[in-house]
């Protein structure tokens, strides 16, 4: 039986999955996984100069077991002077609200629960107790659940600030070392119960092909993982450098593609395209799943004018462009700064205020859009800015009537899709300009201005995605 310390040891130094002096933070759950990581990677701080931290979260959803597991993380790590960390929350009433799965709702909060208990400690790396076993349940699971190439790539041994320090470490070399050193970690029953889907791959199927195959199985699925992995890798360069040429971002944070290019582009292009694009658009690796990508690619192709994806993702055509959004931009009105910057975060944006005097380039910068001038003296202080509502209306500049403000955007072919991120700044009498685009009538500049408020607006717009 192979030496385990000695095996993640190398994992550590030649993965550099801890530096020294680092503060670690170990995922404790008190199972045989995070036993066997706690106790392996304590007895590596003084070889490789490094501090341990252990969490322990409680899901409240076996009560009387979670009490048990907590006395029994609180005692490990008392007895080897390791800091202890106890979070406790109800899952079920989080899967409830947010409407998820208990294991879903249990992962998310993990995340974020470690996330903020590193940061509060200081804790430069997250340790998960995932182990070679882990990577086969993985691979098979996303299989069984109909993922595509993208969905095969196998876990890794770091990620950000999570590290992996057992991955290449079998389960019967776990227990061999649990029982080695006398440790008697809590076993959690609903790991035995195969209704959940990974369970009944750990207890039903992967026995079944070990029963055949021996052990040789995992090093064929872990060699199809990793050639799968380095041809995703490249092509996921090749996509990201397409997608940069043919889309934006817009200011509020929407992708805009270019719907005549992603329309001749062959389907598995399409494909990858469209799931990079959900995946940036909800902030999150491995979303989109393979009917939200079919979802997309019929609104492409003209089989649907949009479409309705999971994690609140709307997707829709217009005017030969193909909108990724999420939640709507909601500005919140806030008083204009007359003399100086006034910030607009919801579209990464700022307005710059400043008087000046009459002077004959005023007509010209009146048509820019983005720089515009106004008559202090027929303006109705305080101004505001804010975001466009049902029914607003203005008189254009040159126009003496009233046009309403949908009309007027419409008129200029201006996608509904993008008005949620159009602001206007409006006095006491109404809005003095439609930003971007028009200033109203009454504003405007002439002979008789004595006193000229120029306002200037700025967006962070990436004209292509990085």
């Amino acid at each position: 039986m192979r030496n385990i310390v000695r095996i993640v040891e190398h994992n550590i130094r030649e993965q550099d999955l801890i530096a020294r002096g680092e503060k670690v933070l170990v995922a404790f759950s008190g199972g045989p996984d995070s036993t066997a990581l706690l106790h392996i990677l304590h007895s590596l701080t003084s070889i490789l100069k490094f501090d341990l931290a252990a969490c322990h979260i409680n899901h409240k959803i076996r009560r009387r077991a979670a009490k048990t597991e907590m006395t029994y993380c609180a005692e490990f790590c008392r007895m080897r002077d390791i800091p202890f960390i106890i979070v406790e929350a109800d899952i079920p009433a989080y899967a409830n609200k947010e409407k998820l799965s208990l294991e879903e709702a249990g992962r998310i909060f993990r995340r974020l629960a470690l996330e903020r208990i590193a940061g509060e400690e200081n804790c430069a790396k997250i340790a998960l107790g995932h182990h070679l076993d882990d990577q086969i349940e993985t691979i098979l699971f996303r299989l069984f659940r109909g993922t595509g190439p993208q969905g095969i790539m196998p876990i890794k041994p770091i990620s950000g600030n999570l590290i992996r320090p057992l991955l290449n470490i079998g389960r019967t070399e776990i227990e061999v070392y649990l029982k080695k050193h006398r440790l008697s970690p809590v076993l959690d029953e609903s790991n035995l119960r195969s209704r959940y889907s990974r369970n009944y791959i750990r207890n039903k199927i992967i026995p079944a092909i070990e029963e055949h195959f021996r052990t040789k199985y995992r090093g064929a699925i872990l060699n199809f993982a990793k050639i799968v992995m380095e041809e995703n890798d490249f092509l996921k360069d090749l996509v990201c450098k397409r997608l940069k040429m043919i889309s934006l971002v817009t200011p509020g944070g929407k992708i805009v593609v270019d719907l005549n290019k992603m329309s001749g582009y062959d389907l598995w292009l399409r494909r990858r395209l469209i799931k990079e694009c959900i995946e940036r658009i909800s902030r999150q690796t491995g979303a989109g799943s393979f009917e939200d990508v079919e979802r997309v690619d019929a609104v492409i192709t003209g089989r649907l004018k949009a479409a309705s994806l999971s994690r609140e993702i709307t997707v829709a055509a217009d005017r030969q462009k193909l909108f990724f959004m999420g939640q709507k931009v909601r500005f919140e009105t806030k008083e204009l700064k007359v003399t100086g910057i006034t910030e607009v975060a919801e579209i990464r944006s700022r307005i710059k205020c400043s008087f000046r005097s009459p002077s004959a380039s005023v007509a010209t910068l009146q048509k820019l859009g983005h720089k515009v001038n106004f008559d202090y003296a027929r303006m109705v202080p305080p101004l505001q800015i804010r975001a466009i509502r049902p029914g607003d209306t203005f008189s254009p500049l040159g126009m003496k009537g009233v046009k309403k403000i949908g009309d007027f955007l419409t008129d200029r072919k201006v996608s509904r899709y993008i008005r949620d991120e159009i602001p206007v700044i409006a006095d006491q009498r109404g809005i003095v300009w439609l930003v971007g685009h028009q200033i109203a009538d009454r504003v405007k500049v002439g002979e008789k201005t004595k006193k000229i408020l120029e306002i200037e607006f700025s967006e962070r717009r990436r004209h292509g995605i990085s």
